[in-house]
C-alpha cells in the first residue's frame, strides 16, 4: 500500500475531511482532532496496512505510523485530501478536546506536562550540545594519548567545546525563555530570570548578606547557579503571575515602561533571596539522593536500583510521569557534569525490541500476518530508540509482552548502573544514543547494556508469552461516548425562550452549529444552564462553551454580531476549566453600553454535538433562570 493510498484511507476512515478540525504530527504519530468521534471507524484504522496503533483521548485521535512515514502521510493528508492544518472552528473544538482530556488528568500529570512543554523544544539543542561535548572530550583524550596531534586537531577540539558550551553554558537562560512561553510571561523576561541565576554578581550579593560560605563555596545558601533549573522554572512561574497582575492595573500608556520594570524588580528580589535558596535545598537533596545510589560501592544497591528504574520506565511513560524526569536530567548535567539516569532509562525501549522479536517468531508460527507486518515496520525504529510503534502496535495491546519487555529491560539497566555509564546529554535512546555517552568506556558499556536488554526482553517474553497470546482474536467494540438517556438544560436567563428559526442570523436559524434555542431578556446576568465545566471563553467575551458531566456540549452566544465589540460590554465571571452548577453566574452585561452600540442581544444557546442525540426544545414566553427546562437531550 503506497503512502498516498494510506493517506486516502485514513481520511475516509476519520469520517472525511469535514470531520477533522486540526491535523498535526510528532515523530511517530499523526494527530487529528475530530468533530464527531462516532464517525471515526477506529477498527478500520487499526486494521489499515501501515498503521501500527491507535490512541484515542476524547476528540483527539493519534494514529501511530512510525518515524519517516508519519510526515509523508500527514503531508499527503493535508495537501492531497484537504485535512486542515489548523482548526477551522476557532478555539471551541480545540478547547473541547483539551477539557475532555483534562477531566481525566490529575494535577500531578498537568504539572508534569507543563514541565515537558518547557523542555521538549530544547531537546534538539541538548542533543547537539551533548554530541559536540562528547566528540570534544574524545578528541582531547586522543590528543593526550598521542593518537592525533597538531594545530588542526587543537582548533577542532576548541571549536567543538565552544559549540557545546554555547548551549549548556547558558542552559538556564534558554529554560527561562521557554518557561515564560509556557506560563504566559514575556519570553525575554524569562530569559532574564535565567540569566540572574548564573550572574557573577550573585557571589558579591551573597557575601554582603552573609549567605556565602568562603570555605566551601558550593555549600553557600546563595551563589551562582544555586537552585539550578528548578529555581528558574519556579521563578518564571512567579514572574508570570506578577507580570499579569501588574499589567492589569497599569494604564496602557505606561505599560511598556512600568510593567517590565516592576515585574522584574519584584520577581528578581524574590528570586534571589527566597526562590534560589529554597530551590537550592530541593535540588541539592535530589542530587544527593541520586549520588548516594550512583556512588554506592555496594553492587546490590546499584543492581537493584538500575533494574527497577529500567523496568518501570515505560509504565511511567504511560502514566505521563516521565515528564518529571527531564528536570532531574538537567540538574544532573548542571551539578554532576553528566547524566546517569538517562542511560539507565534508555534500556526500557531496548526491552521492547527484544520482546517484539520473540512475538514475531510466535506470530510467524501461528500465521498472524498482521502482527508480523507491524513488527517488521516498527523494529527499525525500535533499534533507533523510537519505541512508540512497538508499544502501541505490539506489546501494549497484547498485555503480557509489555510487562515481560520491562523485566527484560531491567537486566540492561542493572548493568548500566553497575558500570557507571554517564551521558553528555539526553535525547533519543537506542543505538543512536551511543555518541551521547561520555568517553569510549561509557559508549561500549551502553552498547552492551542495550544488547543485554534485547536478549532479556526476548528470553523473558519467550518464557511467559505463549502462541495463544498472539493469535488473531475478534475485537469487541465498546462505545464510550454514549449520551445518557435524558439530559435537561435550564434557561440561562429570565425572559423569553424562542425557536432558533426566529433568530435573525442564518448561522443559527439554519442550525449550522447545532440545534438549540435562543433568548430575549431584559436583565444583565447570564447563568449556567447545567452542572458542568467551562471549556471555552471567546477572546472577545461574547461566547462561552460548557460541557456537562454527561458529555453534552453547550455554546451560549451572547447577542448577534457582538464579536465586533472586542469584549466591551461583557464582564466574564468565570474562568476556563472552572466547574459550575446550574444557575452559576457566567457573564454580566453592560446593557446600557450594548444598547448604545445598537446590537441585537438575542442570545442563542446551542447544543454543538446535537448530531449525536435527539434534541427536544421548549420555546416559552416566560422562562425562569436555572428553573425552566428549555432543552432536553435524549439518546
Amino acid at each position: 500500500m503506497t503512502n498516498l493510498e494510506i493517506a486516502k484511507q485514513i481520511v475516509d476512515l476519520l469520517g472525511g475531511k469535514e470531520n477533522v478540525s486540526k491535523t498535526a504530527h510528532c515523530m511517530t504519530r499523526l494527530r487529528v482532532s475530530v468533530k464527531d468521534v462516532k464517525r471515526v471507524d477506529q477498527k478500520g484504522l487499526k486494521n489499515l496496512d501501515g498503521v501500527l496503533g491507535l490512541v484515542q483521548e476524547g476528540e483527539a485521535i493519534q494514529i501511530v505510523l512510525g518515524p519517516g512515514k508519519v510526515k509523508k502521510v500527514t503531508d499527503l493528508c493535508i495537501e492531497e485530501f484537504g485535512l486542515p492544518k489548523n482548526s477551522q472552528d476557532g478555539s471551541w473544538e480545540e478547547n473541547k478536546a483539551k477539557i475532555k482530556g483534562a477531566q481525566k488528568e490529575s494535577k500531578l500529570k498537568k504539572v508534569l506536562k507543563l514541565i515537558s512543554e518547557i523542555f521538549v523544544p530544547l531537546i534538539p539543542a541538548i542533543i547537539a550540545a551533548g554530541l559536540f561535548n562528547g566528540f570534544a572530550s574524545l578528541l582531547a583524550q586522543m590528543m593526550a594519548d598521542g593518537v592525533v596531534s597538531g594545530q588542526f586537531f587543537t582548533m577542532l577540539q576548541l571549536i567543538l567545546s565552544l559549540l557545546g558550551s554555547a548551549f549548556l553554558g547558558y542552559f538556564a537562560i534558554y529554560t527561562g525563555i521557554y518557561a515564560a512561553q509556557v506560563f504566559g510571561a514575556t519570553p525575554a523576561f524569562g530569559g532574564m530570570i535565567g540569566a540572574i541565576s548564573i550572574g557573577a554578581n550573585l557571589v558579591e550579593i551573597s557575601k554582603m548578606v552573609g549567605l556565602y560560605n568562603e570555605t566551601e563555596p558550593l555549600e553557600s545558601i546563595l551563589t551562582t547557579g544555586k537552585g539550578g533549573i528548578i529555581g528558574v522554572i519556579f521563578g518564571v512561574w512567579i514572574l508570570s503571575i506578577i507580570e499579569k497582575k501588574v499589567r492589569k492595573h497599569v494604564p496602557d500608556v505606561l505599560d511598556l515602561i512600568v510593567t517590565p520594570f516592576v515585574s522584574l524588580l519584584v520577581t528578581g528580589v524574590l528570586f534571589i533571596f527566597i526562590i534560589m535558596p529554597l530551590a537550592g535545598v530541593a535540588s541539592d537533596a535530589l542530587v544527593s539522593g541520586l549520588t548516594l545510589i550512583i556512588n554506592s560501592t555496594h553492587p546490590l544497591v546499584r543492581v537493584l536500583s538500575g533494574f527497577l528504574l529500567a523496568a518501570l520506565f515505560l509504565p511511567m511513560v504511560l502514566l505521563g510521569l516521565h515528564h518529571g524526569l527531564i528536570p532531574i536530567y538537567a540538574i544532573q548535567l548542571e551539578q554532576m557534569g553528566g547524566v546517569s539516569l538517562f542511560p539507565v532509562l534508555s534500556m526500557g525501549g531496548a526491552g521492547q525490541v527484544g520482546a517484539a522479536i520473540a512475538i514475531y517468531l510466535m506470530a510467524k508460527k501461528v500465521g498472524n500476518e498482521r502482527l508480523k507486518t507491524i513488527i517488521t515496520g516498527a523494529l527499525p525504529a525500535g533499534f533507533l530508540g523510537v519505541g512508540e510503534p512497538l508499544i502501541y502496535g505490539v506489546t501494549l495491546p497484547l498485555g503480557k509482552p509489555f510487562i515481560t519487555a520491562g523485566i527484560g529491560a531491567g537486566f540492561g539497566g542493572a548493568y548500566i548502573m553497575l558500570t557507571h555509564v554517564m551521558a553528555n546529554a539526553w535525547g533519543p535512546s537506542g543505538l543512536v544514543a551511543i555518541p551521547l555517552m561520555q568517553g569510549v568506556g561509557s559508549m561500549l558499556n551502553f552498547f552492551i547494556g542495550l544488547c543485554i536488554s534485547y536478549v532479556g526482553g526476548f528470553v523473558v517474553t519467550k518464557m511467559f508469552v505463549t502462541q495463544k497470546d498472539v493469535r488473531e482474536e475478534e475485537e469487541v467494540e465498546i462505545d464510550g461516548n454514549a449520551i445518557p438517556s435524558s439530559v435537561q438544560l435550564m434557561a440561562p436567563v429570565n425572559g423569553e425562550c424562542i425557536s432558533l428559526s426566529d433568530v435573525n442570523d442564518p448561522v443559527f436559524s439554519n442550525r449550522m452549529m447545532g440545534d438549540g434555542v435562543a433568548f430575549r431578556f431584559t436583565e444583565d446576568l447570564i447563568a449556567s444552564p447545567c452542572h458542568g465545566k467551562v471549556c471555552m471563553i471567546a477572546n472577545t467575551k461574547h461566547a462561552i462553551g460548557l460541557m456537562n458531566e454527561d458529555g453534552v456540549e453547550v455554546l451560549i452566544h451572547i447577542g448577534l454580531d457582538t464579536v465586533d465589540l472586542k469584549g466591551k460590554g461583557f464582564d466574564i465571571l468565570v474562568q476556563e476549566g472552572q466547574i459550575v452548577e446550574t444557575g452559576t453566574p457566567l457573564v454580566r452585561l453592560d446593557r446600557s453600553y450594548l444598547q448604545s452600540e445598537g446590537v441585537d442581544l438575542t442570545t442563542p444557546m446551542i447544543v454543538t454535538n446535537s448530531a449525536n442525540m435527539n434534541v427536544i426544545t421548549y420555546p416559552n414566553p416566560d422562562v425562569k433562570q436555572g428553573v425552566t427546562t428549555v432543552i432536553q437531550c435524549e439518546n
